[in-house]
């Protein structure tokens, strides 16, 4: 990497870096209102007919588990994950996924479950197949929630409302609830109280694809096209409603000392069951890890949530120029390396560019202070004369850093693909890189990278400005220091850049002494 682009980087990176890693992302909220109890009034539609009997809808409380809960509890197997019903709540209480490095809990609270519904009366299983699981509730209504699962990823949700008495029936408003929370893997569980939000997709006219948009306090401001929770490397969602036009919300709940845990919550309207009546509402849903190229395969704009950054179109090529040359190696660390050679190659004419206009400033430096010397009493004099000086030399102040800023969003795209990717997940290099997407354990590679960094700036032409001067002195500290816990796979990627950078100095110098 050039000195230009180090010092062009180092503030703007810092400050993307920094706020992508590390700073919270959310701000205070205040809950929302719980739903309306049993005191509601019947549907509008049935106020000039006799009063229908009320089906009470109690506020959503959390049922309590024993510890040896999954014993009675309800599972079924699909693709890599296994689920677990809590019976008389008909909530998912705990989905483990089986993760390349380890198996994830994905359900971070079994007493509330996922897709849990304050609906009246107790459920019990009804029906279970090897990909499907159904349960029944008791009372003058009865209700049924049905799980069908595919080896896809991506399953149905249908909740049935039955009302086989003779006389009208009034259902009070309830909702559905995912979360509170979102597991993940071992190693983002501290991040992942800041990265974990509830979020949802709508189709915005002029865009061809869902815009994924963050879920505050109030309602969706639009129909949504899919909602849920997700963290860095998981997503559970609900897609494809065909619910009434209703807007999802976020709920803060607490879970151990956090109490400001996300919920997605969906508000279900108030109705009216006539006798005999069955009324249906049916959903897909997704719960697993946010690999883009399934997500993108299932549709309904799932793969909105895989946060690529600013400049997503580049971070979108980068992570599948990725998993082409994983096919070809068989190994992601060769991947990126591969990927990190072509860039530079493609961004070579750049460099060289860069640094002769960077050789040529410096051989100009003294004639430019004798200039600034002599017309330091007449600004206006001294800079005609430093611009004919520029133009003497076919030179410009822009020209080292120009070329250089212009590799600032592929640096930042890769960033992001490189920070986001599910497929570097558990990937192992080799040797103690087990993990592309952990730390080195050891802190070989940013302690390497470091000092590669200090022996190219020997390398450069040197700045005449004392500041810049100290800045590039410092910098290869700054960013030994900043990559120590960054993922294995981002260090390859900088060190890569480093390397071919030390080595194009050497030759440039080389070529022009």
């Amino acid at each position: 990497m050039q000195k230009n682009l180090i010092l062009a980087v180092v503030l703007s990176s810092l400050v993307y870096i920094g706020w992508y890693s590390y700073m919270d992302k959310k701000t205070p909220r205040q809950p929302a209102p719980q739903a309306q109890a049993a005191a509601q009034q019947p549907a509008a539609a049935a106020e000039t007919r006799p009063a229908a009997a009320a089906v009470p809808v109690s506020p959503q409380q959390p049922s309590a588990l024993p510890e040896d809960w999954k014993k009675n509890a309800v599972s079924v197997r699909s693709g890599k994950a296994e689920y677990f019903f809590h019976p008389e709540s008909a909530t998912l209480a705990s989905a483990v996924y089986q993760g390349p490095v380890a198996p994830v809990e994905l359900v971070r609270d079994p007493q509330r479950g996922f897709f849990a519904a304050n609906l009246p009366g107790k459920f019990a299983l009804k029906a279970r197949t090897a990909d499907s699981v159904e349960f029944v509730s008791n009372g003058p209504v009865r209700f049924t929630k049905k799980f069908t699962f595919t080896p896809e990823g991506l399953g149905t949700l249908e909740i049935s409302a039955s009302n086989p008495s003779g006389r009208s029936m009034a259902l009070s408003q309830w909702e559905l609830r995912l979360g509170p929370g979102l597991g993940t893997v071992k190693s983002e569980e501290k991040e992942n109280e800041k990265l974990c939000q509830a979020a949802y997709a709508f189709a915005e006219k002029g865009r061809k694809h869902p815009t994924f948009k963050q879920l505050k306090d109030d309602p969706a401001e639009h129909d949504w096209v899919w909602a849920g929770m997700d963290n860095r490397y998981f997503l559970a969602a609900v897609a494809d409603p065909n619910f009434a036009a209703t807007r999802p919300l976020n709920r803060l709940e607490k879970v151990g000392e956090n109490a400001k845990t996300p919920s997605l919550v969906i508000p279900m309207p108030a109705a009216e069951l006539k006798p005999g009546e069955t009324r249906v509402w049916t959903s897909r849903f997704y719960i697993g890890p946010k690999d883009y190229s399934l997500l993108k395969k299932l549709g309904y704009g799932l793969d909105r949530s895989v946060d690529f950054g600013f400049f997503s179109p580049l971070a979108k090529l980068a992570n599948t120029s990725l998993v082409y040359f994983h096919k070809l190696t068989g190994n992601y660390g060769v991947a990126i390396i591969i990927l990190s050679v072509l860039i530079q190659l493609i961004l070579s004419p750049l460099s060289f560019k860069s640094y002769k206009a960077m050789a040529l400033m410096k051989k100009i430096q003294p004639e430019m202070q004798e200039i600034q010397k002599r017309y330091k009493d007449d600004p206006q004099r001294m800079n005609r004369e430093i611009m004919d000086l520029y133009k003497r030399h076919g030179t410009n102040p822009l020209g080292g850093c120009l070329p250089m800023l212009l590799q600032l969003p592929v640096f930042f795209a890769l960033f992001t693909a490189l920070r986001n990717s599910w497929n570097l997940h558990g990937a192992p290099f080799g040797l103690w890189i087990q993990d592309l997407s952990a730390k080195d354990p050891y802190y070989v590679l940013p302690i390497v990278m470091g000092g590669v960094m200090v022996l190219q700036q020997h390398l450069n032409p040197q700045t005449s400005d004392p500041a810049q001067a100290t800045m590039m002195k410092w910098m290869p500290v700054i960013f030994t220091f900043m990559f120590l816990t960054f993922p294995s796979g981002l260090v390859i990627y900088w060190m890569i850049n480093t390397l071919w950078g030390f080595a194009q100095s050497m030759y440039l110098q080389k070529k022009t002494a």
